[in-house]
């Protein structure tokens, strides 16, 4: 089953980010709603259609930037008050524009994100979550981690609260009296959250990789159930937005999604009660290539016929409706008549009129401007500061990062500039034209490349491959299609160990090395160098006098645990490469506060066979790929015409030359990552002999020789170590 939905435009506003857009409950069901919606110029607004055309109830001037939209009610009675979250400040809006509530929290953090349930009240800024009960502190909690969004959970239509925060440390906390209940450990870092309407106990999380997951969370008991909806391999763009909502009309809800890539798509939910849907399956999906910020289910353009409402982070507004609204107009337009309805004709001839009016309003003020720039006067050009919407996130399955930036405007082109060296990938998606330019790394300059986009392209998706070891930081320069030229900087910073995620579990069975510091520093500062080094670090510290953090290497899947308090400092690695990064990077910084430093190695021998079992597989597998990829291309210069000159070869060279298309693909595909581990074990190599006191320079080019002829015991003869 697929879903046949139509788009229609409704309007534009300013950019919004996720959560700002919602639709009231309506009078009755299956009747037409109005829609909140609060953008980062301040204003808020409440819409409605009536005949095609969209009604504006109230709209205020503009302000702080909007954080959050939420609806909410006294319990029993529909969602139809709605809260909107500006700086460190909440206020009430009835449907009829009334502010009834004006509410100051007095926190020191902006407000990030917002849940209404009932007379509760629940505000966070970066760390700080504050529960409010009828505008009076209830509680608070520190969180060492960025809280990225809140929901509430009410058991059975309670009074019983349970609050859940997902946080950037991959971790779901849930917190009941403004105390942690319980920690749930992720593989990624979520996005959103969502709590579908009527279940006290269940939430749906998106996360950064693009899967979705249902959790079932148990009130009275410490279980936690979760169940992967969605995890899509072709799009797995993190998840920026997603509710559910009954748009088949079968009773069921279905799934909403929206990335940060443009991607929409809606998925059939399982059903408990029926065993036959063992699995969701898509029921639509389209891509309208800018990041999507809020979706919603519902009626608001017609009665009696279901839609989703969509906002982009760009302000785009607009409905992809049941009804077939461009029906009408094609059977007229077959038929050999033109004749639309009065009001049809009346709404085309009011959208000339005002498409010109507006022509003319820009023609002008193009002239005004012209002429205020030639005159002699002491006026500036204003340039305006555009909202970059951007991100930068590590993908596990190619151990790569996906770069992308978006502005409200159409992009020119995009400088990137590195003192670091990185390798640009091509993205299928992408329509820029990249140029790369020659630099000299000497003179801080290790990548030039300029992306020229096409038309009306405000989003461009880049792909981008780091080197552990090597650290800098890149550099944007993003031109808009504006006049006065202008340019907008963004960095990002390239850390040592750029290859490392956050990890909750370690794996004692291993071999480890160690590196372990000793000095006059205080945990913070620890805290601090150690930020530099890894990503995912944590701003804050969490409370107590020691903290331990584990770390994956995405590309080889080596682990790494650091374990820190006051004026020690343990770091544990069944990677010796991590172990000589993080010493070369803490000496350094150490050294600069004139530290009194000691320090002290263990070099585990059994880490060299241990991690070369880990990479083993791939290597082998491309060595024989190679070498069968050689054959197929002498059994092509033979004059093979049937199965019957076929079947003069050997066994093992009729599969060769039957697989040709497979291993000829396989080559090349392995090669990119064969090539990678190549350079990981010659800095292996290097590291392990550093450690020992000795020069390899001279043999390197002997090991990477090995290193394309792989043979485990001679790679570990090489290492000076004894085969057991």
């Amino acid at each position: 089953m697929e879903l046949e939905l139509t788009r229609v435009d409704y309007l534009d506003v300013g950019v919004i980010v996720p959560n700002c857009m919602k639709l009231l409950p309506g009078e009755m069901a299956k009747h037409q709603q109005k829609m909140i919606i609060g953008d980062q110029d301040g204003v808020i607004q409440l819409i409605s259609s009536k005949k095609d055309e969209i009604q504006v109830h109230f709209k205020t001037l503009p302000g702080p930037k909007v954080a959050s939209v939420r609806l909410g009610g006294a319990p029993g009675t529909p969602a139809d008050k709605m809260f909107v979250a500006m700086e460190n400040k909440v206020h009430g809006f009835s449907k009829k524009g009334k502010m009834f509530l004006s509410f100051d929290t007095n926190l020191t953090e902006s407000i990030k994100s917002m849940f209404v349930s009932g007379a509760d009240l629940l505000v966070c800024g970066n760390h700080v979550y504050n529960h409010y009960r009828d505008c009076k502190d209830v509680g608070s909690y520190l969180c060492g981690d960025t809280i990225v969004d809140v929901v509430a959970l009410c058991p059975n239509n309670t009074n019983r609260i349970i609050t859940v925060l997902a946080c950037s440390g991959r971790v779901l906390r849930i917190l009941e009296h403004c105390r942690v209940r319980q920690t749930i450990e992720l593989n990624s870092v979520p996005t959103i959250m969502h709590v579908p309407k009527g279940l006290g106990d269940k939430l749906i999380c998106g996360f950064s990789d693009g899967k979705v997951i249902l959790y079932k969370i148990g009130h009275f008991s410490m279980e936690v159930s979760e169940e992967i909806l969605v995890d899509d391999t072709e799009h797995n763009s993190a998840i920026s937005c997603l509710n559910t909502y009954d748009l088949t009309g079968d009773g069921k809800e279905e799934l909403i999604l929206g990335r940060r890539d443009g991607v929409l798509q809606i998925y059939s939910m399982k059903s408990e009660d029926n065993e036959i849907d063992l699995e969701s399956s898509q029921l639509f999906i389209e891509n309208y290539n800018e990041s999507i910020s809020s979706v919603q289910g519902g009626y608001f353009a017609a009665n009696g016929y279901t839609e989703v409402v969509v906002c982009t982070y760009t302000g785009r507004i607009f409905g992809l409706t049941t009804q077939c609204v461009a029906r009408s107009i094609s059977d007229n337009q077959n038929s050999g008549t033109m004749n639309f309805p009065n009001d049809t004709n009346l709404r085309i001839a009011k959208l000339r009129s005002e498409i010109a009016e507006l022509e003319s309003r820009v023609a002008r003020e193009r002239e005004k401007y012209q002429q205020s720039t030639q005159a002699m006067s002491s006026g500036l050009s204003a340039i305006p500061m555009l909202n970059v919407n951007d991100s930068m996130i590590l993908c596990r399955e190619d151990a790569s990062y996906d770069l992308s930036i978006e502005i409200p405007a159409s992009i020119e082109y995009i400088l990137l500039q590195s003192d670091v060296p990185l390798e640009l990938l091509d993205v299928e998606k992408n329509t820029a034209v990249v140029s790369f330019s020659e630099c000299n790394p000497l003179s801080g300059n290790c990548l030039l490349a300029t992306y020229r986009c096409q038309l009306n392209t405000n989003r461009v998706d880049l792909k981008i491959r780091t080197i552990e070891g090597q650290h800098g930081t890149l550099q944007a320069f993003i031109t808009p299609v504006l006049q006065p030229k202008c340019s907008q900087l963004r960095e990002y910073f390239i850390k040592p160990l750029s290859l490392h995620i956050r990890s909750h579990r370690f794996d004692e069975t291993r071999p480890y090395s160690s590196l372990t510091l000793r000095g006059a520093f205080s945990l913070s500062e620890m805290h601090s160098w150690i930020s530099q080094c890894v990503p995912e670090i944590p701003e804050k510290l969490s409370s107590g006098d020691s903290c331990e953090l584990i770390f994956e290497n995405v590309l080889i899947g080596s682990l790494l645990k650091c374990e820190y308090r006051k004026g020690e400092a343990e770091f544990k690695s069944d990677n010796i490469s991590t172990i000589s990064i993080i010493k070369d990077v803490l000496t350094r910084e150490i050294t600069k506060k004139r530290i009194k430093l000691e320090i002290s190695t263990d070099m585990n021998p059994n880490c060299i066979g241990h991690i070369l079992k880990m990479v083993e597989p791939v290597l082998v597998r491309h060595m024989k790929m190679s070498r069968d990829h050689k054959l197929l291309q002498a059994l092509l210069d033979l004059d093979i015409r049937g199965e019957e000159d076929l079947e003069v070869l050997c066994k093992e060279w009729r599969e060769i030359y039957r697989n040709q298309k497979e291993i000829s693909q396989s080559v090349g595909k392995d090669r990119v990552l064969v090539d990678r581990y190549h350079g990981f074990l010659t800095d292996l190599f290097i590291d392990w002999n550093k450690f020992r006191g000795t020069n390899v320079k001279s043999k390197i080019q002997q090991f990477v020789h090995l290193l394309e002829n792989y043979n485990h015991d001679a790679i570990v003869s090489c290492f000076g170590i004894k085969n057991d």
